[in-house]
């Protein structure tokens, strides 16, 4: 028996559909999109992706098809998997996980990359899965493969990210001379989508033992001939057939996954598919893209696939409903708000759905939603409504076995979707025992903090800060990793304006944004954004960028005064540009790039490493001698145009960073804005990034002063190793480097905790801040009112004792 389980399907949180198939023998695949959010499902689900080893990887690739796959492949690496095989219809592949050669590395795993073109198979023991790749209609098919010498180069690149020998630890990837290289800068995305049809293999019927004697078979070789399917001759002469002593084979329904992401691929897709075999059709699964249509023809390629007993599974952004994936932090938001309740927004889950859909396939919409018609004829279909569904996370198939001829094709439908309660049912069941002061039901799911939050139409004369991942090292059930939102007003003429800055911005950092910022206000909040701040390379803290200069582009592409600041480390600056010329290099026009060594503090500015050209990539084997790095005698001058014009920009005093002491090329920075025209007020705000105590550099110098620190604080107290291993800040830590920083008011964040808890406050040392708090995810906090979280601390620590009793009973962990 196999099943296949949705894993994801469209909402804001996990933006594309992946399923897992299983097999009896407990193997595991995944098909479709690894979108930013993907490896997060897995605990909120208790999924497990142990005996995972083989993705085969839908559609047109995009960030936003393929933004969790790295966060995912170093997960599945640190928790022991040795072997991770992805496969996809082109070779762009190779060059797209090449690119991330300056953030990805890990050893002892081996990633291989492999295309299969239309027709060609991968096959084990279990199923067989051939590719279909369709061309969009516009493009010729020759223009969609690489050089094979370049995609040579590529997989070399990508072998040396996932090492087999371990080089060093602690390795810079820009000093090894087969990662640091320039890209080629002429290669596009090609113009193809994959789609693939699994084929599982026939059980071989039971060997009928006592037939077999009955017949004069001596037990033995001929026993094991007639069970592989021969015949044999016995001792007087006869012959024995294997029919004659086998069950009849079972065999299984086929599956087909059907990725189209525009109705372009739909019309090229219908040629593809007009020779599909039907009768032993089980499944079809349609992964469609935003700009499918909802219309006819996507109707007759469904009736093309009907067969007598097929189910059809549908994914689109108009038809799954926008549920909260991830509930259990959801919950702890409530809780949260419950003590706070002008410090939280709980998360939205609205979405406009096609009436075209739910009336054509008589569906049940979801509750308290929209529709939209886009046509006003209603769809017709031959298609039974019962056999048609929609696709949601955690409903699941068993694919069965059958005897052809004598049995109908089994396939098996698990309906498991949990669609989440009512906030106030919630509240009732989770919180009301509690008895928070002035917490009650409506009063905490009807009230939304602030009114217009970041983003607004009012803009607010305060400092504003937005927590949207508090977590550090992988995403956890309750929190996303690290990532946070500025709102620093600029008062001129009697006018407030607004400065967003993102500093740092982990992996999905766009889901949490999606889910608290009001659709309304999205526009303004990217209108406003003006600069993101990365501290270091480590992927925690910068998988979730690229999405959100995609979003930013969305909103900014027809101003042509619309302008983005990117300071970050060198090495980024080749990613960012590298994924840009391949998906929309418009994106680069409207960014500027300022390298975070540029704003060092002091006269000592370090010199990049000069990567080498691709064509220069080799084997070890054929290597001589190795190369000696060189280095980049032009990168040690500061940037000063940009720099300069950063400042009259974004009404700036001053930017400073220091070398953190984390990894290499890590930072702690200092941003001094000017509040107002006349420059008579400033707020100088510093943040530390990932680091140990830095008193002589962070604390004294750059940030001295600072009206807001924000600070990891990693670890309790009393992980002193740990934190000195990991090279990370105990809280006790982060609070003398807040003291030495005379910092007026102080945010905590970056925890390791696995289920949601108060740091420990009873063993630490005295905060000479003004005020302080600790960060949650969807915390939105005023600068004024940062001190309104330590009275109701008594209140959360009662409120998160479900969750640390969940934990501690749960043995799955």
């Amino acid at each position: 028996m196999f099943s296949l389980t949705n894993v994801t399907h469209p909402t804001v949180d996990t933006r594309r559909p992946l399923l897992l198939l299983q097999a009896e023998s407990g193997e595991r695949f995944l098909f479709g999109q690894i979108c930013e959010g993907t490896q997060r499902t897995f605990p909120e689900t208790r999924m497990r992706l142990s005996k995972l080893e083989n993705v085969f990887l839908t559609g047109q690739l995009s960030w936003e098809a393929v933004g969790g796959l790295p966060g995912m492949i170093l997960t599945l690496s640190d928790q022991g998997v040795k072997k991770m095989n992805l496969y996809y219809g082109s070779d762009i592949l190779n060059y797209m996980v090449a690119t991330w050669r300056y953030f990805i590395f890990r050893f002892g795993m081996r990633l291989t990359i492999n295309t299969l073109r239309t027709g060609e198979c991968f096959e084990n023991k279990a199923l067989r899965v051939s590719s279909i790749v369709v061309n969009h209609p516009d493009h010729e098919p020759i223009t969609q493969t690489l050089p094979q010498q370049l995609v040579q180069n590529l997989r070399r690149i990508v072998g040396k990210m996932f090492p087999q020998k371990d080089p060093m630890s602690n390795s810079d990837p820009a000093k090894d001379p087969q990662i640091n290289v320039n890209m080629p800068k002429n290669v596009r995305m090609p113009q193809t989508a994959t789609s693939y049809e699994i084929f599982f293999k026939p059980i071989r019927g039971r060997f009928k033992v006592e037939e077999a004697i009955k017949l004069g078979v001596p037990k033995g070789p001929m026993f094991a001939k007639l069970t592989q399917g021969l015949a044999v001759k016995l001792a007087d002469g006869s012959e024995v057939l294997p029919e004659q002593v086998l069950e009849k084979t079972r065999e299984f329904a086929r599956v087909l996954i059907l990725d189209i992401p525009s109705d372009e691929f739909l019309t090229s897709s219908l040629s593809k598919l007009k020779d599909v075999d039907k009768q032993t059709l089980g499944a079809v699964y349609y992964f469609l893209g935003e700009q499918v249509s909802i219309n006819e023809r996507l109707v007759k390629v469904m009736e093309l696939l009907q067969g007598p007993h097929t189910q059809h599974f549908v994914s689109h952004p108009r038809v799954c409903p926008n549920n909260i994936v991830f509930q259990s932090a959801a919950l702890t938001t409530l809780k949260l708000k419950s003590a706070l309740p002008q410090h939280y927004i709980l998360p939205d889950s609205n979405r406009v759905f096609s009436s075209e859909f739910y009336g054509c396939f008589n569906k049940e919409l979801p509750r308290g939603t929209s529709v939209s018609q886009e046509q006003e004829e209603p769809l017709v279909t031959s298609l039974r409504s019962e056999n048609v569904h929609v696709m949601l996370q955690q409903n699941s198939i068993s694919i069965e076995p059958y005897t052809a001829g004598e049995e109908h094709i089994k396939v098996k439908i698990s309906e498991n979707f949990q669609q989440m309660k009512s906030w106030e049912k919630l509240f009732v069941d989770h919180i009301a025992d509690l008895a928070i002061p002035g917490a009650t039901a409506e009063s905490v799911s009807g009230y939304q903090a602030n009114g217009d939050v970041i983003g607004g139409r009012t803009a607010s004369d305060k400092v504003e800060v937005m927590t949207l991942g508090t977590g550090s090292a992988l995403p956890s059930k309750y929190r996303n990793v690290i990532g946070m939102l500025l709102r620093i007003p600029y008062v001129k003429n009697g006018a407030v304006y607004s400065r967003n800055v993102l500093m740092d911005a982990g992996e999905n950092t766009l889901g949490s944004i999606l889910r608290y910022i009001p659709r309304p206000e999205l526009p303004q909040l990217f209108k406003d954004l003006k600069l993101v701040y990365l501290s270091h390379l480590h992927a925690d803290h910068h998988l979730g960028i690229m999405s959100l200069l995609e979003q930013w582009y969305a909103y900014n592409e027809n101003d042509d005064e619309a302008n983005l600041y990117l300071i970050v480390p060198w090495q980024f600056n080749f990613f960012v540009k590298e994924w840009c010329s391949l998906m929309d290099p418009g994106i680069l026009s409207k960014v500027t790039f300022i390298s975070c060594e540029h704003l060092i503090e002091g006269n000592y500015v370090r010199k990049e490493i000069k990567p080498l050209p691709l064509d220069e990539c080799r084997d070890e084997a054929s290597q001589h001698k190795k190369r000696r790095l060189e280095l980049d005698d032009t990168s040690s001058f500061r940037n000063l145009d940009s720099i300069k014009q950063l400042y009259r920009d974004l009404n700036i005093k001053m930017i400073q960073t220091c070398r953190a002491k984390h990894c290499d090329w890590a930072y702690s920075c200092s941003f001094t804005f000017y509040m107002n025209s006349d420059s008579s007020r400033s707020f100088k705000v510093s943040y530390s990034g990932d680091t140990r105590p830095n008193i002589d550099k962070f604390s004294s110098v750059v940030g001295l002063d600072s009206d807001l620190l924000i600070h990891e604080a990693t670890l309790d107290n009393d992980l002193m190793e740990d934190a000195i291993k990991k090279r990370h800040c105990t809280i006790n830590e982060a609070i003398k480097v807040s003291n030495a920083m005379r910092a007026r008011k102080l945010i905590l964040t970056h925890f390791s905790q696995r289920y949601p808890k108060l740091p420990q406050i009873d063993k630490s040392l005295e905060i000479k801040a003004q005020e302080f708090c600790f960060a949650f995810d969807g915390m939105l906090v005023n600068y004024d009112n940062i001190g309104e979280q330590f009275p109701k601390l008594k209140y959360l620590k009662k409120a998160f004792m479900e969750e640390k009793n969940s934990f501690e009973n749960d043995t799955s962990i």
